[in-house]
């Protein structure tokens, strides 16, 4: 995994989770 690749996916994750506990 690159660091860069791997932050990328982690904060699209995070958003995703933030949107689930949103609704």
């Amino acid at each position: 995994y690159n660091r860069q690749r791997q932050a990328q996916i982690t904060k699209e994750l995070i958003e995703i989770i933030s949107g689930a506990e949103a609704l």
